[in-house]
């Protein structure tokens, strides 16, 4: 099925884009979804579905992924932003907008926020990752090798709890287990921990600086904890890891719930009016386990815009 049947020219090449829920309509805010790195903007259907009368969606692909094609420049966070607003000028996708970004979603989030400040009305962080991290870097080797060889889906439970349709979870799967899927992955990962001292520099998290001036942001928590566990428990029960890395995994372990929480606390601070908010169930795929808490999360936001 051909879920993105845009194409905007944005100079250099082309990216592929959806519009999703009712018609917009003049002056209310536009949804983009920034997706978690390496991962494709079809993991977000079901946070559509539940979002088909409440506001307009854009979804697209980055450079490299399902129909967008390659980008000339390396896919570090300052270039994805640029990308993104060729994009919507090339599309005529007018401000304001509202902001949803997961995991790494949430670094580009903010950098949209410092390009565009004036044209984002509002903002969700999910299960979010920021400058600071408990690892010192990411992958962090020892974790690498006590999970290699795991699938990551069916560990932690997302094959077996997702709430995509089947029609929409063989999609997500044909693009993300496609060579060109891989090929573009392999050139992002890296930039995850590149962008975090990008994003540092910047300083938004200063006390008392609310660099999105009162405009509404929530902060939705994963329960990212429950995933490693799961990830450290089959990788050992698979032989995986030395003594030495399985130790380091476990230390991780011990403090994760707590960093976690305190940074996605620290974030509040981007905003003077702003929420926090966590689920036990889900894990770090929050769009794919409970799609139903993202979705109250951008209600909670467009209330509080019109307000």
């Amino acid at each position: 099925m051909d879920h993105f049947n845009h194409t905007a020219n944005i100079g250099t090449h082309t990216l592929s884009y959806a519009l999703r829920g009712p018609p917009r309509q003049p002056n209310t805010p536009l949804v983009i979804i920034l997706t978690g790195i390496t991962s494709s903007a079809l993991e977000w259907s079901a946070v559509c579905r539940h979002l088909s009368t409440d506001a307009s969606i854009l979804l697209y692909e980055r450079s490299g992924y399902g129909r967008s094609e390659p980008s000339p420049n390396p896919p570090d966070s300052l270039t994805v932003i640029n990308e993104l607003c060729h994009l919507l000028d090339a599309a005529a996708l007018a401000p304001p907008y509202l902001v949803i970004g997961h995991s790494w979603g949430g670094i580009l989030a903010r950098e949209f926020l410092a390009a565009r400040p004036d044209d984002i009305c509002g903002m969700v962080l999910v299960d979010p990752v920021q400058e600071r991290m408990i690892m010192e870097t990411w992958p962090d080797p020892s974790i690498a090798s006590v999970t290699d060889g795991l699938d990551y889906m069916d560990v932690v439970g997302l094959v077996r709890d997702r709430v995509l349709t089947d029609e929409e979870w063989d999609d997500l799967m044909a693009e993300e287990n496609s060579e060109k899927h891989a090929k573009q992955a392999a050139l992002e990962m890296p930039f995850l921990q590149v962008s975090r001292g990008v994003l540092a520099e910047k300083e938004q998290l200063a006390p008392g600086k609310d660099v999105m001036r009162g405009k509404p942001l929530s902060v939705l928590g994963g329960n990212s904890k429950r995933d490693h566990e799961l990830l450290y428990e089959a990788g050992v029960a698979k032989g995986g890891g030395t003594d030495a890395q399985r130790k380091r995994f476990r230390e991780y372990l011990a403090r994760w719930e707590r960093c976690e929480e305190e940074f996605h606390r620290e974030l509040l601070s981007l905003s003077s009016v702003a929420r926090y908010s966590v689920t036990k169930r889900s894990g770090h795929n929050i769009q794919l386990m409970e799609p139903e808490l993202v979705a109250d999360e951008v209600r909670w936001v467009l209330k509080m815009i019109r307000e």
